[in-house]
């Protein structure tokens, strides 16, 4: 279950960065379908992302149950190489 979360969460991270760097592009761009769509891929991904990952901190801090350490950790890094991608991807249509 554990493995399985810690899985989830990651990918939910990431999905959450890609389609926030996404939505804000369409937002800036006035792309009102795809501001749309990215903003329900967005919400859905963190949606699912934060349940999890809120019921894990509080097995953690209320029971210190620190088998949820991995989940907690696979959102950290989802979100931080989501962040990293997403700048990446920036920093190389931007030098076009």
């Amino acid at each position: 279950m554990i493995l399985h979360y810690s899985i989830i969460v990651f990918i939910t991270q990431l999905i959450f960065i890609g389609f926030r760097t996404v939505n804000v592009r369409a937002i800036a761009q006035k792309n009102m379908a795809m501001a749309i769509i990215s903003g329900a891929i967005v919400h859905i991904a963190w949606l699912i992302s934060i349940a999890i990952g809120a019921v894990s901190m509080n097995e953690i801090i209320t029971h210190f149950r620190w088998e949820f350490l991995p989940i907690v950790i696979c959102s950290l890094a989802g979100g931080t190489l989501g962040t990293w991608l997403a700048l990446r991807n920036k920093s190389k249509s931007s030098s076009k």
